[in-house]
């Protein structure tokens, strides 16, 4: 028998083993359990998180009322875009999906962030999940209602959308550097790199390049939410058979309701043969890839090949004073304004590009000059003009204004005659325009005249033309008059040039010469088939650029009843045509038949100013000028010698003056207080 301490031993010595065996088998399940459960950590979220973060943002979007851009619609297999709600907190406002010419809209790829969205309401019901793309054909112009819904299946929001799509125009795509508009539209001298594709309507790729900026442009256009833009290339192209040029506006049109007024006058100045005449073309535009709307893509008035074909003396004394010239020093004497240049070209004649204008555009460009009678020039080439380029272009055009003024049309210090400074003929055209048109900014700003080196012509010429979304009855009060002359009068900071010049009877018989072989016919043709023509080739992409901007277009006529809708800019074109009618039946008579013209000169009570009206001889002025003064009213317009007030119902019979009455302003009273009895 072995002692009980032996076996004591032997029994303890197993139980400890084997408690030490089930320890490790204990701790290997452990570690089993715990890989798995590592395993799960790391594995479940990548299908849960994926769901989670998804409904995330989506509820993100539901709070800021733009679910709608959920989902992305993919044309032509790689061009992207998201609806757009101009009204987002309206949930029962409509979504939009604008879509170019060449986009097949039955060949339309989906993708959502969203567990699954429905669009309901066509043919039948489209489906989209976020586990897969899917390309589908949706109707045009037909409401659509789109339901999303989370990762439990719940629809949690509901929009409704439409699609839009273009028809038979071109398409640019800007895509700036950073990815935004935002500094582009809030500074306008502002640039940015960019790069750009233009594609014809059936989407073939005409031009893609990175362009050397994008900058704004425009003055009270610039302060709407469509606004005008600069492109400028880093190599010239020819756009739509424009001509080859480096430098393109996208012209916004936003104070043109009707899209055609810029067109009209262009194409009338071209088939004029006024030089430097801007041609232009309509397309569609999209900014970092969301819809833009329908622009004018326009050449630039500017001095350089296929546009005005003068000398550049602004590229002539940049090459000889290189950088230099942006931070040199500069001066103003009250009367010119420049910089100070260490050298001037050989040839300082010409050529210069000189736009009339008048306050803040004024003062912000670089050089520019002021005549004696206080007509504001701004020189947009040279734009940074020397100060003996100064002296020389500003010292003929004043001998110009002396010339005109005079009332034999003789310098009283040269003694030439006014002829021999400008040329009479594009002057004269220069002035039809701007009459045919009633441009409420005629004579007044984006106005041009140009002159070339002496060995081309020692003349200042008129043109080219720019800026008529303001023209065709497009303002309020007398400038809406279709059957009276206004000689560019319409502003108090007017140019009184035509007016002199119209004393003149070589201009008068200029002007009825140009008007009768070039004008008046073509006004017949503008009114009954131009007009149209560029309707329907905008047709469809009005209805786009309406849904999308239509709320911004303004009419500077304050009694415009037309009420919005996306047909809205026929009834304004509409008004435009019957403008060019009346307008025509109007100087067909004074320029075609010599009807007696009888001057309405109208001042203010100090007898200053000298806008003038011009009527046919027994007729009645259409609407009278209004005047706004600070705490007063305007009584009337005064006859010059008589107690006798002037009105829309007086025929005219001969030349008269009248004056400003003022009287003071009824005084409004305040509102009640609320608890008032």
């Amino acid at each position: 028998m072995r002692p009980a301490t032996a076996v004591f031993c032997k029994n303890s010595y197993n139980h400890e083993w084997n408690g030490l065996l089930y320890m490790i088998i204990d701790y290997r399940k452990l570690k089993k359990i715990r890989w798995l459960f590592i395993i799960a950590l790391t594995v479940v979220p990548l299908f849960v998180l994926p769901k989670l973060f998804a409904d995330m943002k989506i509820y993100n979007l539901l709070r800021k009322n733009i679910i709608d851009t959920c989902v992305t619609f993919i044309y032509a297999d790689e061009r992207q875009v998201k609806c757009y709600n101009e009204n987002p907190d309206n949930p029962e406002s409509m979504s939009y999906v604008f879509l170019p010419s060449y986009a097949d809209v039955n060949h339309i790829g989906l993708e959502t962030i969203a567990e699954r969205v429905d669009f309901t309401g066509g043919a039948e019901t489209i489906t989209v999940s976020s586990e897969e793309s899917v390309t589908c054909g949706f109707e045009t112009g037909i409401p659509y209602r789109m339901h999303v819904y989370n990762a439990s299946g719940t629809e949690i929001g509901a929009r409704n959308v439409t699609f839009l799509k273009s028809e038979g125009l071109p398409v640019m795509y800007v895509n700036t550097r950073t990815g935004s508009m935002e500094k582009l539209d809030a500074d306008k001298t502002y640039k940015e790199k960019a790069s750009i594709e233009f594609l014809n309507q059936e989407g073939e790729l005409v031009f893609a390049d990175d362009i050397r900026s994008i900058s704004g442009r425009g003055n009270q256009t610039f302060t709407y939410e469509k606004k005008s833009y600069q492109l400028n290339l880093s190599v010239p192209v020819d756009f739509m058979d424009m001509g080859t040029s480096d430098t393109w506006i996208l012209l916004c049109n936003v104070y043109d309701p009707a899209y055609i007024r810029n067109k009209l006058t262009y194409e009338m100045a071209l088939q004029a043969g006024m030089p430097g005449s801007p041609k232009s073309e309509y397309i569609d535009v999209y900014f970092n890839g969301i819809y833009a709307g329908m622009y004018q893509l326009c050449e630039k008035v500017e001095i350089g090949e296929n546009r005005l074909e003068i000398a550049d003396l602004e590229m002539q004394n940049r090459a000889l004073n290189g950088e230099v010239l942006d931070y040199a020093d500069t001066f103003d004497n009250g009367q010119g304004k420049g910089v100070r240049l260490a050298r001037n070209p050989e040839d300082i004649t010409g050529g210069y590009l000189i736009e009339h204008d008048y306050g803040e555009k004024f003062h912000e460009v670089s050089s520019g000059f002021i005549t004696d009678t206080g007509e504001h020039f701004a020189l947009k080439n040279p734009s940074h003009a020397s100060e003996a380029e100064i002296a020389y272009i500003s010292g003929r055009m004043q001998e110009i204004e002396d010339a005109i003024k005079a009332e034999d049309g003789y310098n009283p210090v040269t003694g030439k005659y006014y002829t021999e400074y400008i040329d009479l003929e594009s002057w004269a055209d220069k002035y039809l325009v701007e009459e045919i048109t009633r441009n409420n900014g005629g004579g007044s700003t984006s106005s041009y005249f140009y002159k070339p080196q002496d060995e081309l012509s020692d003349k200042v010429f008129g043109g080219p033309v720019w800026d008529y979304d303001k023209g065709f009855g497009n303002a309020s009060g007398y400038n809406k008059n279709t059957q009276d002359l206004a000689f560019l009068t319409l502003h108090m900071d007017y140019t009184s040039w035509f007016y002199y010049l119209y004393q003149h009877e070589d201009f008068v018989e200029m002007v009825k010469k140009e008007y009768r072989e070039k004008f008046s016919d073509y006004l017949t043709v503008m009114a009954d088939e131009k007009a149209d023509e560029y309707l329907a080739q905008i047709e469809a992409s009005a209805v786009l650029d309406q849904a999308r901007f239509g709320h911004v277009y303004r009419t500077l006529d304050e009694n415009q009843k037309i009420p919005f809708d996306t047909e809205n800019y026929k009834l304004h074109a509409q008004n435009v045509k019957q403008f060019i009618r009346e307008r025509k039946a109007f100087l067909d008579k004074v320029w075609l038949e010599d009807a007696e013209i009888c001057m309405v000169h109208f001042q203010d009570a100090d007898g200053n100013g000298n806008r003038c009206i011009g009527v046919i001889s027994g007729e009645c002025i259409e609407m009278l000028p209004s005047e706004s003064q600070m705490g007063m009213q305007l009584a009337g317009w005064q006859i010059e010698g008589t107690e006798t007030f002037l009105t829309t119902e007086m025929p005219i019979t001969e030349e008269i003056t009248v004056k400003a009455v003022w009287e003071p302003a009824p005084v409004q009273e305040a509102d009640a207080p609320a608890d008032a009895p």
